[in-house]
């Protein structure tokens, strides 16, 4: 019965549509089974699809997660808590997730953060003409860095480092 599925017409254009929709960027397993899900197709044949797709290279969730870790890191200035409960999100083993994140560099890391940082301290600095108190400046840009997924840690010791200069 599960053959004859594999080798039906749907079976095979759903697997063609997911080719060229995992070949267009990294997608990882539990997206590609929501997808084949909105598509129509049936567990059985979303468990053979994934297993085809992994096995021809085009679905790797490790590849997947350290794709989306540089992405969100270093394009779009995530922490790492906010990118790592994200992954979980997606279902992605731990393994995966892990390897993703040590993928991104400690140092080019603090940088980033370092410049969101000062970027967000100037911007809230010079509201009100300059007058801002500066506790409220610390207040905000620990706020707004801890939104962006940064540990308390990580944001004590840059705003230090700020408030040093």
């Amino acid at each position: 019965m599960e053959e004859e599925s594999r080798n039906s017409q749907a079976y095979k254009a759903q697997l063609e549509r997911a080719r060229r929709w995992c070949a267009a960027e990294e997608r990882c397993e539990s997206g590609v089974r929501e997808k084949l899900a909105a598509w129509g197709a049936g567990s059985g044949d979303a468990d053979g699809i994934v297993a085809s797709l992994t096995e021809e290279g085009y679905l790797d969730d490790g590849r997947y997660a350290r794709a989306y870790c540089e992405s969100k890191v270093l394009r779009q200035h995530w922490g790492r808590q906010k990118v790592c409960y994200q992954l979980r999100l997606k279902r992605l083993p731990r393994e995966a997730i892990e390897a993703g994140m040590a993928a991104v560099d400690d140092e080019r890391y603090m940088e980033m953060l370092r410049e969101v940082a000062e970027r967000k301290w100037h911007e809230e600095s010079g509201k009100r003409g300059g007058e801002s108190d500066e506790w409220e400046v610390k207040r905000r840009v620990m706020s707004f860095l801890a939104s962006r997924g940064f540990t308390m840690s990580e944001i004590n010791e840059t705003i230090t480092n700020i408030t040093r200069q």
